[in-house]
């Protein structure tokens, strides 16, 4: 794939620190059909455009990894409070990476995400007139929001602000005046998450 050359720099932080306590085993591990979805995440924000990719783990995860060969990521992190939340692995993640830099953040729960979709984002967001101002986010035709979140190098402090009760739906919330929703068809995967074993069936009955 190929970026506009005028494509702002844009770095990753890939969330997959959760225990998976419906799901049954740690959402860093998360298989579907046999495959292990943490390196194709990786893989689909790389060659959509991200240019550093962290992935934040929970620290006993760091020797599966490594002994699974790794994921592909620039950066892997443990989180040293995986239980306190997703805040707590974003602000992993953002210590980890360069400052002034666009974000996009992605759960691993979420595993189908493509690189089409991410290079889709990115270019929409670097096409605005200011898109460091700007968040940024995939949607259904039917107006549901999916993942990633792609936040402008000025957005990015707000996430440090968050509470630890609130979520990234916070920072949506109070952007809606630059929030550009980007239409995705006919690709189910921004939208479809993982947290329980029914979920996990209903998506491998669909692949």
């Amino acid at each position: 794939m190929h970026l506009p050359i005028s494509m702002p720099p844009c770095d990753a932080i890939l969330l997959a620190a959760g225990a998976g306590r419906r799901l049954g085993l740690p959402k860093a591990l998360l298989e579907l059909k046999g495959i292990w979805m943490l390196p194709r995440l990786v893989s689909a924000l790389q060659t959509g455009g991200c240019e550093q990719v962290v992935v934040v783990v929970r620290a006993e995860q760091l020797a599966i990894l490594e002994a699974r060969g790794g994921c592909g990521a620039q950066m892997v992190i443990a989180n040293p409070h995986p239980d306190g939340g997703r805040n707590s692995s974003m602000h992993c993640g953002l210590a980890a990476l360069q400052p002034g830099r666009a974000v996009m953040i992605h759960p691993c729960d979420i595993p189908l995400l493509s690189a089409a979709a991410v290079l889709q984002l990115l270019q929409a967001w670097a096409q605005q007139t200011t898109p460091q101002q700007c968040v940024a986010r995939l949607m259904t035709p039917g107006g549901k929001g999916g993942h990633p979140l792609l936040l402008g190098a000025e957005v990015v402090p707000e996430v440090l602000q968050l509470r630890a009760e609130e979520s990234l739906r916070s920072i949506v919330h109070f952007n809606r005046d630059r929030l550009l929703n980007v239409v995705r068809r006919g690709d189910p995967g921004p939208f479809l998450d993982v947290d329980t074993r029914e979920q996990l069936e209903l998506l491998e009955s669909l692949l």
